[in-house]
This record gives C-alpha cells, sequence and structure tokens, in this order.
C-alpha cells in the first residue's frame, strides 16, 4: 500500500480544499507525516500496513521492520508476547468494546525503555471481505503525565494516611476511628452483636513525664502502641485517642469472655517493661471493656455508645485502683448517669446561685459567750432539698466548680456576717473554708478585701481556715506567699483539721498563722484516750506561748468540754453546743444565748449513731435534716486514678461540714 505521504490514496476519496482553491490529496500525507501522535494502520488481523514517523520515533522501530508483523511481537515484553499460533488465529471484532474507549497500556521501546501508551482504535470499513477492513490505532506516549499522576497519588495517599493516623504512634486517630464505625464492615459487627471496645489509659502517666520527661513520655507512648498491636487480632483497629488513651476495636470478638481475654492480654503485653536510657519504666494501663448486650438491654448500639460505655468502665477500673479491667454492666451505667446529671445541676446551681451557708456558732471559754460561728456550705438542691458538702463536692471538683462555688460562699458568709453585726452582735466573727484552688488566686485577696469593704467589715472579723491537706499538697500552690497576703489585709488564718494525721508541728512553724482548728477526730478521742489528752495539753500551750488561738472542733460531751476547760482551751466548737442553723434561726439562739446564763455544758454522752447530738443544750431543739452524720468525714472516699485522684485530693481539702 502506498504511504500518505507520498501521494498514494483512493482516487476518489475526497482532497482537502486549500485557501487558494486548490486540492491536493498530497497535503492529507503530509498532514500525517507531521503529526505529534503515532498513528499506525493494521489489517483486520493486526498486521501493520503503515505507520507514520512519529510513530517510528515513539518505538525505535521503522516501518519496514514492522511491516506485516503484529505489533505485539515488538512492543511486549517477552514473557507477556502471544505465542505464533495465537497470533496466527488473532482477528479484531468489529463490534467489539475495543472501538469504544481509550486504552492505557505500558508498552516496550526497542531500546528496552518502556513507556505508557495511551492507544485510540478505529475501524475502517470499504466493504464485507475482510481484506476491505482496516484498523488505525492513534498512540500517545503519557509517561510524563503517568509520572505527574502517580505523583500526584502517592501525595495524596500519604496526605490521607498522615489524615487517618497518629504521628507519633502510627495508629488510626479518631477520624480514622469514625470512618470506620461508619463502615459496612462495622455496621455488620454491630448488628451481630459481635463487636467488642476496649478503652485504654495508662496509669500515672503525668508522672513519667514530670520525673523523666516527655522524651520518655513519648517512647512510652510508642511502647504501648507497639504492644497494643501485637495483642491486637488481625481485624482489630487500634486507635490513639489523644493523649495516653487508646481504643481497641475487636469487630469479630464474638463474646464477653472472648473480650476479657482479649484485655487481659493487652494488660500483659502494654505493661511489658521498656528499656529507657539507664533505666527502666513500667507502664501501667486501665481497661474499660463492653460489647453489645452487656447493659442488660436488647437496644441496638452504635459504635459511639459502646465508647461511651468502655469510657465509663474505665472510669470504674481507675476507682478501683488501676491496672486492671472492668467490663461494664449497667450499675455503672446508671452511675455514670448520675454523676453527669449531678454535674449539669451543679452548673446550674452556680449560674442561679442556689448556695446558701448555714452556721455553726462557735464559743469563748473563758468569756462563757458566743464570739464567732463558721460558715458551712449548703446546696438548696431544687428537688433534693438542701445538700450538705459530702453530697456535691467531688463532683463540683471534677466539675472544675470549686472556685466558683467558694466565691458564691464567701458572699453568702459575708452577708450574713452583715446582717448578724446589724442586729447588734457587732463583736462576732465569721470563718470561712477556702480550697487550695481559690487560695491559689492571686485575685482572691483583692476580691476578698472588695467584699468586706462594700459592706463596711473590718478585717479582723473574718478567720479564713486553711485545711492542712493544702499544706501537704502544694503543688503549684505557695501557702507561705497566700497566708502572707491575707494577713497582710488583717484578715485572721487559722489552720484547720489540726492533728488529722499530718505534720501539724512542722506547718506551725513553716507558715505564721493566728490560730489552729484541733481536729474532731483528736476531741472525740479525749474522753477515752490518755495520749490524746497530753498531746491536747502540749499543743494549747505551745499555741499559748506562740500568741495564737485554739478552737477545739466536734465538740460533743461534757466530758470533753471539762476536759478543755481544764487544759485551758480559749474555744470550742460542736454539736454539743449548736448544730449549723440558717441566718434567721442563729439570730434567735444568740439572742436567747449571749450571754450563756451559767457557765456552758454540755451532754454526758454524744447522739447515738445516725442522730443529732446536743439536743439537751439550749436552742438545740430538733435536728438538722442536711448535716453529715457526726461521726463520719465530709470528704468522699479516696479515688484513685486521673481525674478520680485529683477529685480525691480537692475533696480532701474542702472540710466544709465536719468541724462539729
Amino acid at each position: 500500500m502506498p504511504r500518505p505521504g507520498s501521494g498514494g490514496g483512493r482516487a476518489d476519496a475526497p482532497h482537502l480544499i486549500l485557501p487558494d482553491g486548490t486540492a491536493g490529496p498530497w497535503i492529507t500525507g503530509l498532514i500525517l507525516d507531521h503529526a505529534r501522535d503515532g498513528i499506525i494502520l493494521l489489517d483486520i488481523s493486526g498486521r501493520v500496513l503503515w505507520m507514520n514517523p512519529a510513530l517510528e520515533r515513539m518505538l525505535g522501530w521503522t516501518l519496514g521492520e514492522m511491516r506485516g508483523h503484529n505489533p505485539a511481537q515488538f512492543i511486549l515484553p517477552p514473557e507477556a508476547r502471544p505465542t505464533p499460533d495465537a497470533l496466527a488465529r488473532f482477528r479484531y471484532d468489529p463490534q467489539g468494546s475495543l472501538f469504544k474507549k481509550y486504552h492505557v497500556a505500558r508498552h516496550l521501546r526497542r531500546d528496552g525503555t518502556t513507556f505508557w501508551n495511551q492507544q485510540c482504535h478505529a475501524l475502517i470499513d470499504l466493504g464485507p471481505a475482510d481484506a476491505q477492513k482496516m484498523v488505525v490505532v492513534t498512540c500517545r506516549d503519557i509517561s510524563d503525565e503517568v509520572r505527574v499522576q502517580s505523583a500526584l497519588q502517592w501525595v495524596k495517599d500519604d496526605l490521607d494516611h498522615a489524615a487517618h493516623h497518629d504521628d507519633l504512634t502510627g495508629l488510626g486517630n479518631r477520624k480514622k476511628l469514625s470512618k470506620f464505625l461508619q463502615s459496612g464492615t462495622a455496621h455488620a459487627s454491630l448488628r451481630a452483636g459481635s463487636m467488642g471496645v476496649l478503652q485504654l489509659d495508662l496509669d500515672r502517666f503525668k508522672d513519667i513525664n514530670d520525673t523523666l520527661g516527655h522524651a520518655a513520655g513519648d517512647a512510652v507512648l510508642v511502647h504501648v502502641a507497639r504492644n497494643l498491636i501485637e495483642a491486637a487480632g488481625a481485624d482489630d483497629l487500634a486507635c490513639r485517642m489523644g493523649g495516653d488513651e487508646f481504643l481497641l476495636i475487636c469487630p469479630d470478638i464474638g463474646d464477653r469472655a472472648s473480650l476479657c481475654r482479649r484485655a487481659e492480654a493487652v494488660l500483659e503485653m502494654a505493661g511489658r517493661p521498656l528499656a529507657w536510657r539507664d533505666q527502666t519504666i513500667v507502664p501501667g494501663v486501665s481497661i474499660g471493656a463492653t460489647m453489645p448486650g452487656v447493659s442488660g438491654d436488647d437496644v441496638p448500639m452504635d459504635g459511639e455508645a459502646l465508647i461511651r460505655q468502655a469510657d465509663q468502665a474505665l472510669y470504674s477500673a481507675k476507682e478501683a485502683g488501676r491496672g486492671r479491667a472492668v467490663l461494664y454492666t449497667p450499675e455503672l451505667g446508671r452511675r455514670h448517669r448520675e454523676e453527669q446529671q449531678l454535674s449539669r445541676d451543679l452548673k446550674d446551681a452556680v449560674e442561679l446561685e442556689q448556695f446558701c451557708v448555714h452556721l455553726q456558732p462557735i464559743a469563748h471559754l473563758g468569756q462563757n459567750r458566743i464570739t464567732g460561728c463558721e460558715a458551712l456550705l449548703r446546696w438548696c438542691h431544687p428537688v433534693r432539698g438542701l445538700l450538705p458538702p459530702a453530697c456535691f463536692l467531688p463532683a463540683a471538683a471534677q466539675a472544675q466548680l470549686l472556685s466558683e462555688i467558694d466565691y458564691l460562699a464567701m458572699n453568702a458568709a459575708l452577708d450574713a456576717l452583715s446582717e448578724l453585726r446589724g442586729q447588734g452582735f457587732a463583736d462576732l466573727s465569721m470563718s470561712l473554708n477556702v480550697s487550695s484552688s481559690i487560695l491559689a488566686d492571686a485575685d482572691y485577696p483583692a476580691l476578698l478585701d472588695w467584699a468586706l469593704q462594700s459592706r463596711d467589715l473590718p478585717p479582723q472579723s473574718v478567720c479564713i481556715e486553711i485545711l492542712e491537706t493544702a499544706m501537704m499538697n502544694r503543688g503549684a500552690l505557695d501557702v507561705t506567699a497566700a497566708v502572707t497576703r491575707l494577713r497582710d489585709l488583717g484578715v485572721r488564718v487559722a489552720l484547720d483539721d489540726f492533728g488529722a494525721g499530718y505534720a501539724g508541728l512542722a506547718h506551725m512553724s513553716a507558715v505564721e498563722i493566728d490560730a489552729i482548728k484541733l481536729d474532731r477526730t483528736m476531741t472525740c478521742r479525749l474522753g477515752k484516750d490518755p495520749r490524746a489528752r497530753v498531746i491536747t495539753r502540749a499543743i494549747i500551750r505551745l499555741c499559748a506561748v506562740l500568741g495564737m488561738d485554739v478552737i477545739a472542733a466536734g465538740v460533743e460531751t461534757q466530758g470533753q468540754l471539762s476536759i478543755l476547760r481544764r487544759a485551758q482551751c480559749p474555744q470550742v466548737q460542736g454539736y454539743g453546743l449548736a448544730r449549723p442553723m440558717a441566718l434567721a434561726e442563729l439570730s434567735d439562739w444568740l439572742r436567747a444565748h449571749t450571754p450563756f446564763a451559767a457557765p456552758l455544758t454540755m451532754p454526758q454522752t454524744p447522739a447515738p449513731e445516725g442522730q443529732l447530738p446536743g439536743s439537751q443544750t439550749p436552742g438545740n431543739t430538733r435536728p438538722d435534716p442536711a448535716a453529715p452524720d457526726p461521726h463520719t468525714t465530709s470528704a468522699a472516699p479516696a479515688r484513685e486514678g486521673g481525674a478520680d485522684r485529683g477529685r480525691s485530693k480537692r475533696a480532701k481539702q474542702r472540710r466544709r461540714d465536719t468541724s462539729n
């Protein structure tokens, strides 16, 4: 067949009309010869009839070398080339899909290099015979485009991986978790009830960061992540949720026993020792576990609901002492919902100022009269009624509301003092309990000063009681500086709960204070423990030498009062004298007992367990439903782990109603 570029072709073929009106079939061949895309003409059996110079350059083979052969013999790698029999049988299918779209294949040049060839096939049908049918293939080298596309895809994949994985550990992140929970695999697992969730949290991870540095903390996180992957099943998804929290989703765990075994394996492997520089770090892990059905109902659950259950179980594992796995139960869920509701109610209570103070009188034994009161916090709950601090302070600490509540209590106490002084009790003082959080507030002295001035109250009429535990757990709090700022205002400062098992004498020498309040645990032993009497007398004498006042808290019986009077204890407070009461009630009580008609007396024995003592004392005629049991403390039981540990410390720092 003549080459188009040489002027050959069908005699009746239309010619290109030039701008000057002339026509010439040679123009068509000129265009084909100068086209940048490779063009090849094949017979219906795939044998080369003609190709243009561009394709010769692209392949490295000339038309003379390829004419009469199937291009597959040249452009395919040897291992992919068809057999001679296959080539002999080959025939294009005029109705095939080959002619309907582009095709991209990797082909071989003569020099051995490869390139990406984009091909477009077109059928030339000049009659019914095979000799009248030809195939035109247009070829374009798109290797550069493929390389760019591959690079873009690599970047896209890299960005996608970074978006769905944690940089430090390589585990999945929250985005990866969310994508998985929306997948068909997760939905099928949830429907089958076979999905298990393990929520992990490192124990005392902050201690590692604080003592060994953040590099050591990062090494521990990577160490735990690797062990978590090792303990996980083949189909499990391990994620780092942030900080020292991890999550393991087990889509096909099957049953609770298998989930618990998986949790125990994670505990064992995550706790393996880590060699860090010149020492060994032994990580600790607590785990909360759950799966559909453990809540005791058949309500369908989504993945997020399971994660919330696992988090509640983790909280319980921390409370139980760390280093263990706890399976979610309906009781855990009920308690968590109650705590959430309490937290919401507390936020509303702060916003609506639902707090008030009850006042407990303090008697001066030498003067035989009431010289002050202690303000004890109460929550006027709209549904549950009047609540003592033990019912809500731990939750307030967890919700970081202690400072706001402290300021509300301060204003309520100062309002009460102002009212009492306006009623004629001009020499009455008020004792206020403060938490470590408000004590650490640099603005607190100025706010207290403004509150006193706005009510025309002298600073010396207020005594700020600081817990001895605040001395023990200083942290970032400079107690000495805080006390100095308060005393510079003229406010008196007392050390509360003195003798409650801490190094009280050391605190007396370390911080300049005006008074101490003997803890009720010391007072209640006076009648039966000779050593307690000796220690109490020594403390009172020491305070007299140092010019410090002493208030004995928790005085309930005449025997305790007599011992304290003989020891020359200046002041007493407790249910044997009077219970805490509202302002209006206290006003009436003070009018009836100022001064005492005779030397102060108290009951011979404390009231039975669960009842309020002091029924024989003047004015103490009915029990206080909001007051705690006088034989228990107001602090909640100590809880361990993370936020719970902080909650316990803050709860201990808030003695609101245990000075009876």
